[in-house]
């Protein structure tokens, strides 16, 4: 055995989600209808904050974008057009912030038409399991492991597996900063690979997984214990078809 310990899980994705799940959404969303109206309103008050913060905002970055175009396209015109167009329209969003935050508005009645897109949220949840469903799932798991966080070995089930003796591998202080940020870039890389190989992309897929391995190997080397050797990646498990997380503790001095 040429680790200290090894940790391998395979990310296994919910044919569907329950409905407790879609209605739980559904109704959290529809809840903070007033308060997102609010804080648009409270951060555009006016005209003029709607000209500073949203418009020339918006048409300051449209510009540089469009910095960097051929000579082919008609640059000065189709900036300034934005910027125009776009610093007149303070009247037409605030009405159309009053009617779709209304209650029983566009808000609300699109929450409810798009709750069957939230079944998308299979991808992520195969990823870090969902506290509704009372599991916890190879990403969220890999990572809290190599902090030394013994919890996971409780939720452990046929798509995990563990050898060698566990002890933390990411200094206390560092690792739990980088742990959002490891399972954050843990997730994408799970979802986006599990697009690509629906897609029959699996070029595709498989350099998602590696642009996502190499991203996550820095932030553990950058958490790491002095002295240890940790890995932290991803790969596709063809025997499941879908992504394998590792993590493990190489060798430490």
């Amino acid at each position: 055995m040429s680790y200290v310990w090894r940790y391998e899980g395979d990310c296994e994705l919910p044919s569907d989600i329950a409905d407790a799940i879609l209605n739980e959404w559904e109704s959290t969303l529809k809840a903070e209808r007033a308060r997102i109206l609010d804080a648009l309103q409270t951060k555009i008050p006016n005209e003029a904050a709607f000209k500073d913060r949203i418009a020339d905002a918006s048409s300051d970055q449209y510009e540089a974008f469009l910095a960097s175009t051929g000579a082919y396209w008609d640059r000065d015109w189709i900036v300034m057009k934005q910027r125009v167009k776009l610093a007149a329209k303070y009247n037409a969003w605030l009405t159309g912030i009053a009617n779709a935050f209304a209650e029983g508005g566009t808000f609300e009645t699109n929450v409810t038409a798009k709750k069957d897109k939230f079944k998308e949220l299979r991808r992520v949840i195969g990823a870090v399991g969902h506290k509704a469903l009372g599991t916890w799932n190879p990403v969220t798991m890999a990572v809290l492991l190599l902090r030394g966080d013994t919890r996971p070995f409780r939720y452990f089930d046929a798509n995990d597996s563990f050898s060698g003796t566990h002890e933390p591998a990411l200094d206390p202080t560092k690792g739990r900063y980088v742990t959002p940020s490891m399972i954050a870039q843990g997730v994408q890389g799970v979802v986006l690979a599990v697009y690509a190989e629906e897609a029959g992309l699996t070029s595709l897929r498989d350099s998602i997984l590696t642009t996502a391995s190499n991203t996550l190997q820095a932030l553990a080397d950058f958490a790491k214990i002095s002295g240890y050797t940790v890995a932290l990646n991803l790969s596709w498990n063809a025997g499941v078809g879908n992504v394998r997380v590792t993590a493990e503790l190489t060798s430490k001095t």
